[in-house]
């Protein structure tokens, strides 16, 4: 395979009106995220300690958000280039909103009058409203740069098609 030589490419802009809110949504991605760790793992905790087999939702739910964590936290560094990947936010954002659903249909309707557990799994499908949220938005942004990054123009005349 040829590889396109793209010295010639505007530079992309990596200001600080690119970085400080990249930097400020991956961090609120690594939040949310611990957030309903410590949401889902305490029933997982509870569940242990009673001797109970561990539901299958809250293994998944401790699973997307380790996958958060963990992408978010590699996203961070400033020498990746988190657009050209950008189809991982998706596939992210994806698993948070199958969350979503999952314990939206569980907990959505259900009356909490004095059920502190449930008032706790209440205020996790909010916090999981926030990470679909949070991931929608890095994957839209970072599709629209890898799409400017590819159908940019030249450095030197700005008329020429580099893609």
């Amino acid at each position: 395979m040829v590889q396109k030589n793209k010295s010639h490419r505007a530079p992309l802009p990596d200001s600080r009106k690119i970085t400080i809110p990249r930097l400020i949504l991956r961090i609120l991605q690594i939040l949310i995220s611990l957030a309903a760790s410590g949401i889902y793992g305490r029933d997982l905790q509870s569940a242990t300690k009673n001797g109970e087999r561990a539901d299958s939702r809250w293994v998944f739910a401790e699973v997307v958000v380790g996958v958060s964590i963990v992408l978010a936290v590699v996203y961070i560094l400033p020498f990746v280039r988190s657009f050209r990947t950008f189809y991982l936010d998706g596939i992210v954002f994806l698993f948070w909103v199958i969350l979503l659903g999952i314990f939206g249909m569980l907990f959505g309707r259900v009356d909490c009058r004095g059920d502190g557990d449930c008032r706790r799994m209440k205020g996790g499908i909010w916090v999981d409203v926030v990470g679909v949220l949070l991931w929608f938005a890095t994957f839209v942004g970072g599709g629209v740069m890898w799409w400017k990054d590819r159908h940019g123009r030249s450095i030197y005349t700005g008329r020429g098609s580099v893609a």
